[in-house]
């Protein structure tokens, strides 16, 4: 069985007033609580973790990693300083009138389509992944970035506290809903938030991280060039499509079917 490191990062966005009477939609409020309360669940794993946060979160997650700090390396990032260029980029276009206008309507409330915060933080996953890797922050040969609000409940993860799994490691691996058709154009999943790959986890050997870090920095361009911006999963897809050779894709259940997908901990474990 193959031991992996987890990677994740927390960054105060403002999810915390999103809130319905300000007209967004009630799945997208999330207080910093919301967001620690789920991590206290992931934080009982054995596994070693990176966290990469903002100064003034330091102290909390020490509170949450008590237990575990002998296994945990908190580092601070100032993304706003260190990405301003790459976030002006994304405010650009979705303040553009081409790109508002060819959003799908009832999509448009959705942060990837008017927050540039939202859709930088989730657009450096591997960025930070690769960062973590390349500082010999990582413990183990395999490496895993998983959000860090992906425990939504202990459900989410094994009795036996420990995650363990024999990813090939010759493979970037990704878990999807389902197969994208080739006919069908990026931009209609782009527009139509049509989500084909969970943003909230990916599992890679060491070596593999720079490339995929790479393949993310190419389809935020490929994007950025055709008057788009996307989260994650649109990158994550537009990585896949420019490289499938490089992964392996796992079915997971669809959230759009009312299933449960953060299974990650559960159904791809060896100590189960």
């Amino acid at each position: 069985m193959s031991n992996i490191t987890i990677v994740t990062a927390f960054f105060d966005i403002g999810r915390g007033a999103w809130t319905p009477d300000k007209g967004y939609p009630h799945y997208l409020h999330r207080t910093n609580d919301t967001y620690i309360e789920r991590f206290s669940h992931m934080a009982q794993l054995e596994n070693s973790m990176v966290v990469f946060t903002t100064v003034d979160m330091v102290e909390r997650l020490k509170e949450v990693c008590a237990d575990r700090m002998d296994r945990t390396k908190i580092v601070t990032f100032d993304v706003q300083k260190e990405f301003a260029k790459m976030r002006e980029q994304i405010e650009r276009v979705q303040k553009s009138s081409e790109f508002k206008n060819a959003v799908v309507p009832s999509q448009s409330k959705n942060p990837e389509y008017w927050n540039p915060d939202y859709v930088l933080v989730t657009d450096l996953k591997a960025y930070f992944t690769h960062y973590a890797v390349g500082k010999n922050l990582t413990s183990n040969d395999m490496v895993a970035w998983i959000d860090f609000g992906y425990c939504r409940s202990e459900k989410n993860i094994p009795p036996s506290k420990k995650w363990s799994y024999d990813f090939d490691p010759e493979k970037i691996h990704l878990f999807s809903y389902k197969e994208f058709d080739r006919k069908t154009p990026v931009s209609q999943a782009v527009l139509s938030n049509d989500v084909y790959i969970l943003g909230a986890k990916v599992v890679a050997h060491k070596k593999n991280w720079p490339i995929l870090e790479g393949l993310m920095r190419e389809s935020f361009n490929q994007l950025l060039e055709n008057g788009l911006v996307d989260d994650d999963q649109g990158l994550w897809l537009v990585s896949y499509l420019l490289a499938p050779q490089l992964f392996e894709l796992h079915t997971i259940p669809d959230h759009q079917l009312g299933h449960d997908p953060f299974v990650l901990f559960n159904a791809f474990n060896e100590t189960v």
